[in-house]
């Protein structure tokens, strides 16, 4: 069995990855999951990634994107990639990004206006 990052199985990312692709769930689900698979309270991993408890529960709790900073403290505690949890983000991102964009009944964004 390949390990990514010593410590989480290939097959295991790839299959977070695919099912990221068909409904993008915010990051922070599969954070509560580490935890849960490590037994850590959310108190002890934001400990170990130096982290305010308050910061990361609202990350948990879908309040607050996983920036790149906590990404590399994630990558640097053992959590899997930066890169996989600012794909994840990024993912998150899009899909709410096109929901929004089809709520409000349109079907493209209008080229001649800037998208902030």
């Amino acid at each position: 069995m390949e390990l990514v990052n010593g410590s989480v199985p290939a097959e295991q990312l790839e299959a977070l990855v695919e099912s990221i692709r068909r409904d993008p769930s915010h990051p922070g689900c599969h954070i509560r999951g580490i935890c849960e698979r490590k037994r850590l309270s959310v108190q002890e991993a934001a400990r170990r990634i130096g982290l305010p408890v308050e910061n990361l529960t609202a990350v948990i709790e879908g309040r607050a994107p996983v920036s790149p900073e906590l990404a590399l403290r994630m990558e640097a505690a053992g959590w899997a990639s930066a890169d996989l949890w600012i794909r994840l983000q990024s993912k998150y991102d899009l899909a709410q990004a096109r929901l929004r964009l089809e709520g409000s009944g349109r079907d493209s964004v209008p080229s001649d206006r800037p998208v902030a």
